[in-house]
């Protein structure tokens, strides 16, 4: 398989079906935003000019950022503690890959997993939890962040650990939880030849996130967390609309992290199965993007 970038043709070990899925994971990880911008264009930008303003009142308490941020780490480290409580591993098929397929050394084995159905009920139920929660939440202000935001990370948390675990990682591993909590973390990455970030900033934070405690990769993760629960906070103090801001915004975050957390496990698989030409095609593939208009 091979791609074109600029005026050569580079070779590429992962077969097509593999690229499609890799290219698909990358578009994910790029075109996702904020969940506070989803919100604002539902609402005709109302939620976002009142987000500036609340942002502006929070800032003048000193201790408010601070405050939250202890909130995130408290509801993430819980979340973590037992979040993949009940799950036990997939039973997966254990295959060869042919080192003519992958074309990186001597054949290599992997685990496939074995399809699993999710029953029709559960992303409609949970969908209504996290509504329940922040309308209570946002009703009640700050009194009831709190446990709105305890409630609503451990159903993201324990949502990214059925997608992981859909997608082959063994959850009683230190690595395969590390990368649940990576989750939370990830950010867009915009695609052109005058950016200085690309798709493969999915890879540079990854690799900055790698080895760190769990103690300190908690509190990563809660200073980006605590950012978009600022501006939750913000958006959820508007007088009347607090409770219909606050479960949209739950919904909007459990889509926005349902979404990450496919991509980010998608990848994780395609590079147990292919190595690290899983990152060398994604350079291939940006490369052939270089000029475009549009995001691949």
């Amino acid at each position: 398989m091979t791609i074109q970038t600029g005026g050569e043709v580079a070779p590429l070990v992962l077969d097509a079906p593999a690229i499609a899925e890799l290219q698909r994971a990358l578009e994910k990880v790029e075109s996702g935003r904020g969940v506070l911008v989803r919100l604002a264009d539902l609402m005709g930008g109302a939620v976002g000019q009142a987000a500036q303003l609340g942002m502006r009142g929070l800032g003048m308490a000193p201790t408010m950022q601070a405050k939250l941020k202890g909130i995130a780490e408290s509801a993430i480290s819980r979340a973590f503690d037992i979040a993949i409580v009940g799950m036990t591993p997939l039973k997966g098929e254990q295959v060869v890959l042919d080192s003519a397929a992958v074309a990186t050394g001597p054949s290599v084995s992997a685990v496939v997993p074995a399809p699993i159905s999710t029953p029709a009920w559960r992303g409609p139920a949970l969908q209504a939890a996290v509504t329940v929660s922040g309308a209570v939440g946002g009703f009640a202000g700050l009194a009831g962040l709190l446990p709105d935001v305890t409630f609503t990370t451990l159903a993201i948390m324990r949502e990214i650990a059925r997608i992981a675990r859909e997608e082959g990682e063994d959850l009683s591993t230190q690595d395969a939880r590390r990368a649940c909590l990576e989750v939370f973390a990830l950010r867009a990455f915009p695609v052109g030849a005058a950016d200085d970030e690309s798709e493969l900033g999915y890879f540079s934070a990854r690799a900055m996130l790698r080895g760190r405690p769990v103690v300190m990769l908690v509190s990563e993760v809660a200073s980006h967390y605590g950012l978009g629960l600022s501006r939750k906070l913000a958006v959820q103090m508007m007088p009347v609309a607090g409770a219909l801001c606050g479960a949209s915004l739950n919904v909007a975050f459990l889509a926005h992290y349902r979404a990450l957390a496919r991509a980010h496990f998608t990848i994780r698989r395609l590079e147990r199965e292919h190595g690290p030409e899983v990152r060398r095609t994604a350079e291939s593939l940006r490369a052939g993007m270089t000029g475009a208009s549009q995001p691949f």
